[in-house]
């Protein structure tokens, strides 16, 4: 079964015959060079409109509407294939590029997006120089950690001026101290007084 085969059996079990006279009856149409034409692809007949509105069978040869598709006729007034025309496409490209008053609007909110993105790929940037800095710190504060652990070490290592003593004599030794201390200030005092 062909396409057409198909869509005669389409009609038959969707509309009822006064239906299907009045959907299928013939398409008007002009060829590029403005003649005026009826056709009906059901039935695939083609017929040429004079300027007194008769209807006369399409010459053979192949005819090009002005949607783009040409209708190839090989009888007189029977459509033999229809194909679709490369200038249709064109048409559509054409159509596709116009502008719309939509256009502006959706301009704007592009420009609003882009401008965004700019905001937010400078923030991005901000961001990665920071983190940058702050790897940097922190490699420095690990040689100043590492450093500092060798300073400590090295005076652990270095021998003190005072002989490190025990607890009990550690207390001894403040007290010592303290009077000594005491009694230098008082030899002090003493020797102003006089």
């Amino acid at each position: 079964m062909n396409a057409k085969e198909a869509l005669v059996q389409i009609k038959n079990l969707l509309f009822t015959e006064a239906e299907k006279k009045a959907a299928f009856a013939l398409v008007e149409g002009k060829l590029v060079d403005g003649t005026m034409v009826a056709y009906d692809l059901e039935t695939s007949e083609i017929y040429v409109i004079g300027e007194d509105g008769v209807q006369i069978p399409a010459p053979v040869g192949e005819h090009q509407l002005e949607s783009g598709e040409i209708v190839i006729v090989t009888e007189a007034g029977k459509i033999a294939e229809v194909k679709k025309g490369e200038e249709k496409k064109v048409e559509i490209e054409i159509e596709a590029a116009e502008v719309t008053p939509e256009e502006p609007k959706k301009d704007e909110a592009m420009a609003k997006v882009e401008e965004a993105m700019g905001y937010l790929e400078k923030k991005v940037e901000e961001l990665s120089k920071k983190v940058e800095e702050m790897a940097k710190k922190n490699e420095d504060m690990k040689e100043a950690v590492k450093l500092s652990a060798e300073v400590l070490e090295s005076f652990a290592k270095e021998p003190s001026d005072k002989a490190i003593t025990s607890p009990n004599q550690f207390a001894k030794q403040l007290k010592t101290e303290k009077n000594e201390r005491f009694n230098n200030l008082q030899k002090a005092f003493s020797t102003l007084k006089k």
